[in-house]
């Protein structure tokens, strides 16, 4: 049986999102997922490291973004040839999540106005959560629910 070097030192085969942790755990996650190389030459490795954690800082990003960077570009394939176009990529994933998250808080909100439409039984109420929309909808749900309690 053939086993391989990350086999030998313990380190993971692949590493998962939730490995990365810091910049050069983030290169290998870069590397292996999206099939690019480290960066060569003199001072190249440590001139990269310095300007992602510099980015980092300047912009409030987390490794977590980091790696929504990677998804997203594995998703979506934009031209990406190395590790620095990944950091144009942050502000697209996050808004990207921004967009999912807030289309399930709508999809919930809609499944809880249904809900409230079945038990409710006061006309006055059945047409306001029904009429709604938007923001309004959103204050018409909660003033139900205060009411209701």
């Amino acid at each position: 049986m053939v086993r391989s070097v990350s086999y030998a030192s313990g380190k993971p085969e692949r590493l998962r999102p939730e490995d990365v942790t810091s910049v050069p755990s983030f290169t290998e996650y870069a590397r292996q997922e999206l099939g690019l190389s480290y960066p060569v030459g003199k001072g190249r490795r440590e001139g990269w490291m310095k300007h992602c954690k510099e980015e980092m800082g300047t912009q409030s990003w987390s490794f977590a973004d980091l790696v929504a960077a990677v998804q997203y570009i594995k998703e979506k394939r934009p031209v990406c040839h190395t590790l620095n176009g990944i950091l144009w990529y942050v502000g697209d994933a996050q808004r990207l999540g921004l967009s999912l998250l807030q289309e399930r808080e709508i999809t919930d909100l809609h499944m809880n106005v249904a809900d409230a439409l079945k038990v409710e039984r006061d006309e006055g109420w059945r047409r306001k959560l029904s009429l709604a929309q938007g923001k309004a909808l959103q204050m018409v749900y909660q003033q139900w629910e205060l009411e209701r309690a």
